[in-house]
């Protein structure tokens, strides 16, 4: 039976994007932005009033070239193009002006420490180009970003969502959209009618599905989100079906928490466990595989070098606060349940572990020395395991390598835990970066999530978006 949908009924709609879409914009605007400062700059210093204009682009291309590619990833790294950042004007701003002045302090050190250049006629606009289009870019930048926040920010340009099911499931989508201003959730539909009337998260459950024609129909609803366990009937299968065909999308919840907050519910997906999991082989298969050792063996080079620079520094910190070893040396549980042993810089005490049982390290650990708190927030700590990564232990991006007593524990309290053992464990990884150590088996729930999202969505890009985001907590110190 269709369903009759009045279009006299039906609001005006607003413009609808997906994630993607919303990022790709903000990538392509930055880059034009960018760019419109730079030639900007250009353009002003060499059509004076007293010249002939003379475009000579190829003298600055190269300074142009590391701008344009300097400001992407210093967007990025620091959280730019995540949706739930790019609506908050004034961090945006922000980030934008200190972006400014780290691309001030480079400036000053190329132009007037390492490489000077003269103080004639020639070298003038080659000189301060680039000063004036750091200036250019911000301005550019902070306009385009106030335009983005205002009209396609909170408010704006939403997806208009009903939520099927008011459980526990619901209510726990209905909470990650609270992050999200792109989605504005009109409300839940439940058959149970002793919660009709209630809010949870400040959604109201509407009705029963009998209602959910008439809120499709006045609400303007864009997506209607399945959070129910129980399989579908006939009848609200061939209700969605009609939807459907109106261009509403019908999404299962697992999808859309994933798209919302990159890791997979796992304790939440009911009978679509065979969707939500990352079963599918063919991401590490063949030449996949073959292209991530490339990157660890490359990235492990480089960072080899860095690991000898810092050795002898690191070595005789640890040496002069702590009697013991420099390097802490633990088994660990890697790909396919193989052990292996994994290097550390020592950051606690020597024999931290007298008992012999292995003990999560908490914030404020007392076992963790001074230096080792520094190592651990420069992420130091972590260098001598690119011995493992060179070895073929581990590899550059992947799961964090766990004690095999931890993982006995946590396998029996948290479903599909050992499916992270399917690929090599990881240096640095989507959870060490979304969410850091853990010391609870909370902790570990958390941390699988964002393990299942990464194997089941793992690429090229997604590696290289790990290693700069990574970069990025070494520089902020934010490691524990």
């Amino acid at each position: 039976m269709s369903l009759p949908m009045s279009s006299d009924l039906l609001p005006e709609k607003k413009i609808s994007w997906e994630f993607s879409e919303r990022k790709l914009l903000l990538f392509i605007a930055d880059t034009i932005s960018i760019l419109t400062g730079s030639i900007s700059a250009i353009w002003y210093l060499t059509y004076r009033a007293d010249q002939v204009f003379e475009w000579n682009f190829s003298n600055h291309s190269s300074w142009v070239l590391a701008m344009s590619v300097g400001w992407l990833i210093w967007m990025f790294i620091n959280d730019l193009y995540d949706l739930r950042v790019a609506v908050l004007l004034i961090q945006t701003i922000k980030r934008i002006l200190v972006g400014s002045a780290i691309s001030g302090i480079i400036y000053l050190i190329y132009y007037f420490v390492t490489a000077p250049m003269p103080l004639s006629e020639a070298s003038f606009s080659l000189r301060f180009a680039p000063a004036l289009s750091i200036v250019a870019i911000a301005i550019f930048l902070s306009i385009w970003r106030t335009v983005y926040a205002i009209f396609l920010g909170a408010g704006h340009a939403s997806q208009r969502i009903l939520i099927i099911g008011a459980g526990v499931t619901g209510r726990i989508l209905a909470e990650a959209f609270q992050q999200y201003p792109y989605y504005q959730a009109i409300g839940f539909i439940d058959d149970d009618a002793e919660i009709h009337g209630k809010f949870y998260q400040n959604i109201q459950v509407l009705g029963d599905r009998q209602k959910l024609a008439l809120e499709v129909e006045q609400n303007g609803i864009n997506e209607i989100v399945l959070a129910i366990s129980n399989p579908i009937d006939d009848k609200l299968l061939q209700m969605l079906t009609d939807f459907h065909e109106r261009g509403i999308a019908i999404t299962p919840m697992p999808v859309l928490y994933e798209k919302l907050t990159g890791k997979i519910a796992v304790e939440h997906i009911g009978s679509q466990w065979y969707s939500a999991l990352p079963f599918n082989k063919n991401s590490f298969e063949s030449l996949n595989r073959i292209g991530k050792r490339c990157l660890d063996l490359v990235c492990g080079l480089i960072i080899g070098v860095i690991f000898a620079s810092v050795f002898p520094f690191v070595a005789i910190a640890i040496k002069l606060e702590s009697p013991g070893a420099i390097f802490y040396k633990q088994e660990r549980i890697g790909e396919h349940g193989e052990a292996f042993t994994v290097y550390k810089f020592r950051s606690m005490v020597q024999n931290a572990e007298l008992n012999g049982k292995a003990q999560w390290a908490v914030k404020g650990d007392a076992r963790i020395t001074k230096v080792g708190n520094f190592i651990r927030k420069t992420r130091l700590d972590e260098l001598p395991q690119v011995l493992n990564v060179l070895r073929g232990d581990m590899s550059m991006v992947g799961p964090r390598p766990e004690r095999h007593q931890f993982i006995q524990e946590l396998q029996k309290q948290i479903p599909f835990y050992r499916t992270r053992l399917a690929i090599k464990p990881g240096l640095t990884g989507w959870a060490q970066i979304n969410y850091g150590y853990g010391s609870t088996t909370e902790d570990a729930l958390i941390k699988l999530q964002y393990d299942l999202y990464y194997l089941k969505h793992w690429s090229p890009w997604l590696d290289f978006k790990i290693l700069l985001r990574t970069f990025a907590v070494v520089l902020k110190m934010q490691g524990q």
